[in-house]
């Protein structure tokens, strides 16, 4: 974020992306930029030296010279603050990983003056920015609404130092002038178009498209959701004197609020009051506080005066999660308005799961079966950067998605897809600079796509266990990926509203063909240059530990213990959700096994983002869109998918954004 070469101080707000493309001669530059946090700025560019041939790849299709860059800025001082006659000032590093051919480091002061229509910035650096920099934005229309209230007029002094830096484009060390100048205009409050004179000779110009995509409620209102019931007066529950059309007519309300009641049943507790119990499972709502208010909606305005309190459990993915207590005298208070929502919420809290040893004595009213299938379909992308034959690769298709419950208790997963686009067959299983030296867990996961169109992704099944209140299970058989199948064990210890979480997980896997639902008896390997097979059963197993720091929306991970090339070590995952329902996950691993890239050694990192659908619908979904990218497709820190894990499956049901 800043004018056109130079930085500023300011931020955008939490959850903004953006994605800009930028004629710079002699660059071609495609930048994303995101809001991490408040006061943490994360972007990265893509730098295209136009008319440059890479040295080694670009007869053979990868085109023109080009390099990557990841950038930080951090706000020490913001507007917001409270202190609004002082700067905003921020410190920041751009390009400080990987070749650093752009490096360079500043910190930067930034002061609005918009009762002159117009901001100023002055700022040092070092690096590729070296010396003092300045910055000056006016905008002649701020005052006057309008069309063209968001243009401005810029200028800048660039310290940018082309001459002396010997990674610049050859082409792109000459200035005549230091001086930018241009404009800046701002239109549907995401397009900003940009246009400027760069280094006193060529003519720059930029498109940006923004969205603030971690505070969205969604591109469209959520009209086909049911309607939410404020009151059950106008309804007829005369016929309801009979239990089986009591629980028949619950369960129709319950359906009517988008949830579906699998069984209701009276128990009697230890002070001999009459309760009730209900299981529901929630498949359309991601927020547990939307949640808990489609489920008070029901039990605030049905009859249920007849039962001392309403036991409400939650069921997820086949296991017993959470539960709602609603006692008889609190719904009425409620009801007559003698309770309010605050109260109400702290009166009927989450809490774990529990088995009453008094319900041996409950009798079932109602009871259904969980559905035999569900069938969904969603696009499917795998993305390369840094390909032979051209610099960024993808694969796109779609991908059919039936899974259900077999007897009521095993969940399965079917998984097929298609790709349309086949692109990675271009993109070479090996590194011709730096060949794997260990076993290929993953680095030969392209094979996979170079055979053929139709892929059988997932084909497992899975039971999870309530063992006791916070003690969970699962036991996975199958085909949980493209690349592995296998068995797969794990528990988890997760008490409702605590910040703490640990797991233990193992998994014997067999490395699928390239094509088929055979399996390899040997893998590849590389010595030197020279491709060498080993005898291959893959053994992983971990101890996790979570923390999840409630203010600041983020969850810590911890993974300790042998990864799929029998390499040992510990991963570390930083995953930050959002209130649209956003998450954005980095990484960094750290094994035994020595892997060199490019003259070092190689930790694998990488970053992850899941996209609720329902951000583009307009009704209530789950369903989420994935994407996972590490910075070089390696072995080390590699890990097989095990079917669905238990922490994120509870954790998406408890989490109230």
């Amino acid at each position: 974020g800043g004018y056109f070469a130079m930085p500023s101080a300011k931020t955008n707000e939490v959850g903004t992306f953006a994605f800009c493309y930028s004629n710079s001669s002699p660059y071609q530059i495609l930048s994303a930029n995101f809001q991490y946090f408040d006061r943490v700025e994360l972007s990265g560019n893509f730098w295209i030296f136009k008319n440059v041939l890479e040295p080694t790849f670009g007869k053979m299709g990868f085109g023109d010279d080009a390099d990557r860059a990841a950038n930080i800025k951090l706000a020490l001082l913001k507007k917001r603050d409270g202190f609004e006659f002082l700067p905003e000032i921020s410190i920041g590093l751009n390009d400080f990983y990987g070749s650093k051919r752009f490096f360079s480091r500043y910190i930067v002061v930034t002061k609005e003056f918009f009762d002159q229509n117009f901001e100023a910035t002055i700022g040092f650096g070092g690096g590729r920015i070296k010396g003092f920099f300045a910055g000056l934005s006016y905008f002649p229309f701020l005052k006057k609404s309008g069309y063209f209230k968001n243009l401005s007029f810029l200028a800048e002094l660039d310290a940018n130092d082309y001459k002396n830096n010997e990674k610049e484009h050859p082409k792109g060390r000459e200035q005549n002038f230091p001086i930018n100048v241009g404009l800046n205009f701002s239109f549907l409050d995401v397009f900003q178009f940009s246009v400027n004179s760069l280094r006193g000779k060529k003519l720059a110009a930029s498109l940006t498209a923004s969205y603030n995509i971690g505070k969205s409620n969604g591109l469209f209102p959520k009209y086909l959701d049911p309607p939410v019931f404020s009151d059950f007066r106008n309804l007829d529950f005369s016929n309801l004197k009979e239990e089986k059309d009591f629980s028949r007519n619950l369960a129709l309300a319950f359906k009517d609020e988008g949830l579906d009641l699998m069984k209701a049943a009276v128990f009697v507790d230890s002070n001999d009051n009459k309760c009730l119990a209900l299981k529901i499972i929630n498949q359309r709502y991601r927020n547990e506080k939307i949640l808990k208010l489609r489920i008070h909606n029901v039990l605030s305005f049905f009859p249920v005066e007849d039962y001392y309190s309403s036991v409400v459990r939650v069921e997820s993915e086949g296991i017993n999660l959470h539960e709602y207590t609603f006692k008889k005298e609190h719904l009425n208070s409620f009801k007559e308005k003698k309770t309010g929502k605050f109260e109400f919420d702290a009166l009927t809290q989450i809490k774990d799961y529990s088995l009453k040893e008094d319900e041996h004595f409950s009798r079932v009213l109602y009871h259904r079966k969980k559905s035999p299938y569900s069938l969904s379909v969603r696009p499917k992308v795998n993305a390369f950067f840094g390909a032979c034959k051209g610099k960024f690769k993808y694969d796109g298709g779609f991908l059919t998605n039936l899974d259900g419950y077999l007897f009521d208790e095993l969940y399965y997963n079917l998984q097929l897809s298609y790709i349309a686009k086949q692109a990675s067959a271009q993109v070479g299983s090996k590194d011709i600079y730096n060949p794997s030296q260990i076993i290929n867990v993953r680095s030969d996961f392209v094979k996979y796509f170079e055979t053929n169109s139709f892929h059988v992704d997932t084909a497992f099944i899975q039971k999870n266990f309530n063992l006791k209140k916070a003690f969970f299970a699962k036991v996975a058989l199958g085909y949980f990926e493209i690349a592995y199948a296998g068995l797969a064990l794990e528990t988890l210890y997760y008490p409702i509203n605590s910040s703490f979480a640990f797991s233990l997980e193992a998994a014997n896997v067999y490395k699928r063909k390239y094509s088929g639902l055979n399996f390899q008896k040997k893998i590849r390997k590389f010595n030197n240059d020279k491709e060498e097979f080993e005898k291959f059963i893959g053994l992983q197993y971990f101890l996790n530990l979570y923390f999840d720091v409630k203010p600041l929306d983020l969850t810590f991970k911890t993974s300790l213990g042998q990864f799929l090339a029998k390499d040992k070590g510990i991963k570390l995952e930083i995953l930050k959700y959002f209130k649209s329902g956003l998450e954005l996950s980095t990484w960094i691993t750290f094994t035994d096994k020595v892997d060199i890239v490019n003259s070092k050694r190689y930790f694998d990192k990488g970053f992850s983002f899941r996209i609720p659908l329902d951000l583009f619908m307009n009704k209530s979904s789950r369903k989420r869109f994935n994407f996972k990218m590490s910075e070089w497709l390696r072995d080390v820190g590699a890990k097989s998918q095990t079917g669905k894990e238990l922490y994120m499956t509870i954790h998406d049901e408890r989490n109230s954004l």
